[in-house]
């Protein structure tokens, strides 16, 4: 127990983070009341908003804040002047306006999809408080964009200047960590264990880590270290560590292949070749063009080991030395990039698989979701301005704000019901607390450092919170809330009606927002999981379907992005439930293969393209099934045409188009009947063609 007590105690860098946003937050009040602007507590909100112990992670968020703000104050004098005589028309216009706001941010999922969602909510922070006075729309909006501005600059000028820690070196930090676990994750999979549940959950891990480092980068962009300029290369980086786990996970199945058809026992080559590599990936150090050479050397005499003993080891160790090839050079590309990133050096890059330059990096889009979310809010916002409406109630103005608002803060997550519950009890808190500071403390204070001090006793001790993954929440949520409740000015003005009409209509807002989302919007991990698994299985028909324009990158980028969505939900999921037991990464390496048979079909005479064809229409078939029912088992026709196909290719020449489509068709056979017989009967060779074949 000392220990966990030890954990949770707040470290140095986290009272400064703390100091420092309250003295961001102080600044921005003195400037705020010093200009006589409208309303000052804005200023002091936005600097909690922004707030963000990187100081290039601040930077970007103040950035994109700033502009959905002024793009969501732009609206607003488009809007309340033209509908406010039309009260149905406008709350439509501006539910509309969030809700697709909203859908835009969720579909980039990007750091800069922040602009987009604030452009949405802001248009109803400042549209609906000034529907009484349409004429102060364009003064309203510009003051809001005025504070929010202010207290980004101050955010941003205290982050830099005082303490600041820069996103650079944590980003290196998070490389040599993630390059570790991945030499790690390949190690034990080389070493028989790819199947152990730990390594599984590493494989999670990492395409998660891996995904979210793409969001990371963009923060950097924004930083003061020497990091900033590499944010190419690290992309670069990022996109050579995606690759790295379907290759790995495929390492997986053609070594229960392979050794189940020798045996148990890899043969003496293969084995070397495990060694080597196994080496290379603890050293972490790039290969010498020698030790390439050999390695080169000892891949060919793996297959040609193979061979000797059957066809079928011989295509199956040809396709483990594809994959190990494959990670040799990422594992090269990984290092030879972490040292350009260090030094500022430019290697040439060695991994030139699926022929593309990967410029850019589709990933997954769930329109679906988007349109639930933005239904959520437009049904919320469309709730809260009819209460307000028909009740007549004075500061009702808040409710429609709050409700709209809430939604699309949280809308990223799969269920945002216990989220926004917990947000409400925070503002609830939050009110109590704020009532007492308002009515008892606050006609004490003259001045403004003894405020400062004051409001020092309570912000400081909540910043703190927004350290702490497990509480951040509150903390974030006390401290954005609370100077707004405070509605802090350069006067005091004591009015216990108005602080309890305008707070309750927010909480009322809050709670129209809570009840909303979890009739319409709230969806399990297994269900989001689901939908996932689904999206990368039409993408396999399609590209089974599709006579020509193969894209690998897409594909490639849009199920690992998937997997790193899956990754942190299937964690959530218990062990023994249906979507838990899909192997993703399995789906992924059998989409790539059925890629590359289209893409290499079409280079082989008619009669093999004809063959590959129907192993195409056998793809599409059983992914087409999974859609239908997510357990179904590919059929014996499937095995048949593939076993059929192999059997024509191995006597049909020694192209590299014939030899990739080869290596596919033996990938899937092996992916989707890991059970099977050995193909061993049906190819079968003379001794006079083996002799030729060693020959060359």
């Amino acid at each position: 127990m000392k220990n966990n007590n030890v954990a949770m105690d707040p470290s140095l860098g986290d009272v400064v983070f703390s100091i420092k946003t309250f003295a961001a937050a102080m600044l921005a009040l003195l400037i705020a009341l010093c200009f006589d602007l409208t309303n000052p507590y804005w200023a002091v909100g936005t600097v909690y908003i922004v707030a963000h112990p990187l100081s290039g992670a601040s930077t970007s968020k103040a950035i994109y804040r700033l502009i959905g703000t002024a793009l969501g104050g732009t609206v607003t004098v488009i809007l309340i002047p033209n509908l406010v005589n039309s009260p149905e028309m406008l709350t439509l216009a501006i539910s509309l306006w969030m809700a697709f706001c909203l859908g835009i941010s969720l579909l980039d999922r990007t750091p800069r999809s922040y602009s987009f969602m604030l452009a949405g909510y802001t248009t109803a922070l400042t549209g609906f408080p000034i529907v009484a006075n349409p004429d102060t729309a364009f003064t309203y909006a510009t003051a809001r964009v005025e504070e929010i501005a202010l207290g980004i600059i101050c955010a941003a000028v205290v982050s830099r200047l005082f303490f600041p820690r820069h996103a650079g070196p944590v980003l290196a930090a998070r490389i040599d960590a993630w390059l570790k676990d991945g030499a790690e994750l390949a190690i034990g999979t080389l070493s028989g264990r790819g199947r152990d549940a730990s390594l599984q959950a590493a494989t999670r891990r990492l395409a998660a880590d891996a995904v979210d480092l793409h969001s990371f980068t963009t923060h950097v962009a924004y930083d003061t270290s020497g990091l900033r300029d590499m944010v190419g290369r690290t992309r670069l980086l990022q996109q050579r560590m995606v690759a790295m786990l379907p290759i790995v996970s495929g390492l997986v199945d053609v070594l229960h292949a392979f050794s189940k058809a020798t045996d148990g026992k890899l043969t003496p080559a293969a084995n070397e070749l495990v060694a080597r590599v196994t080496s290379l990936l603890s050293s972490r150090s790039p290969l010498s063009e020698d030790e390439r050479q050999e390695m080169l050397a000892l891949m060919d005499k793996t297959e040609t080991e193979g061979r000797e003993q059957q066809e079928w080891n011989g295509l199956l160790a040809h396709n483990f030395t594809a994959r190990l090839r494959d990670l040799v050079q990422i594992w090269g590309d990984c290092l030879s990039l972490r040292q350009d990133i260090e030094s500022g050096s430019r290697h040439d890059l060695r991994w030139k698989r699926f022929g593309t330059s990967f410029d850019r990096t589709p990933i997954h889009r769930d329109y679906g979701m988007a349109i639930h979310s933005g239904v959520s809010v437009i049904l919320a916002t469309c709730i809260a301005t009819a209460i307000w409406i028909y009740t007549a109630w004075p500061q009702g103005s808040a409710a429609a704000m709050m409700a709209g608002v809430l939604c699309c803060i949280f809308a990223t997550m799969d269920d945002p019901a216990p989220a926004m519950l917990k947000f409400l009890n925070v503002a609830i808190i939050t009110a109590i607390v704020a009532f007492v500071f308002e009515f008892a403390l606050m006609p004490l204070i003259h001045g403004y450092v003894p405020l400062a001090a004051a409001l020092g006793l309570v912000l400081i001790p909540a910043g703190l919170m927004m350290t702490r993954p497990s509480v951040a929440l509150y903390g974030l949520g006390f401290c954005v809330n609370f100077p707004n409740m405070l509605s802090l000015q350069d006067r005091l003005t004591l009015d216990p009606a108005s602080f309890i009409n305008s707070n309750s209509a927010m909480i009322l807002g809050l709670v129209i927002a809570c009840g909303t989302t979890a009739l319409v919007r709230s969806v399990g991990a297994e269900w989001t999981v689901h939908r996932l698994l689904r999206s990368g299985w039409a993408d396999i028909v399609a590209a089974a379907r599709r006579p020509e324009g193969a894209d690998f990158t897409g594909l490639l980028y849009r199920m690992v992005d998937r997997f790193g969505l899956a990754a942190p939900r299937l964690a959530m999921i218990p062990a023994e439930a249906a979507v838990a037991q899909t192997d993703i990464l399995r789906d992924l390496r059998n989409g790539l293969n059925t890629l590359e048979l289209q893409r290499h079909k079409q280079l082989v005479t008619r009669e093999k393209r004809a063959a590959i064809d129907n192993v195409l229409g056998g793809i599409a078939a059983h992914y087409q099934e999974k859609q239908k029912k997510r357990d179904a088992e590919p059929d014996e026709e499937l095995l048949r045409t593939l076993d059929e196909t192999l059997t024509s290719l191995v006597d049909h020449g020694k192209s590299s188009a014939v030899e990739s489509a080869r290596r596919a068709a033996t990938a899937l056979r092996y992916s989707l009947y890991p059970d099977a017989a050995s193909l061993v009967s049906k190819i079968t060779k003379s001794d006079d063609q083996l002799v030729k074949e060693h020959a060359a």
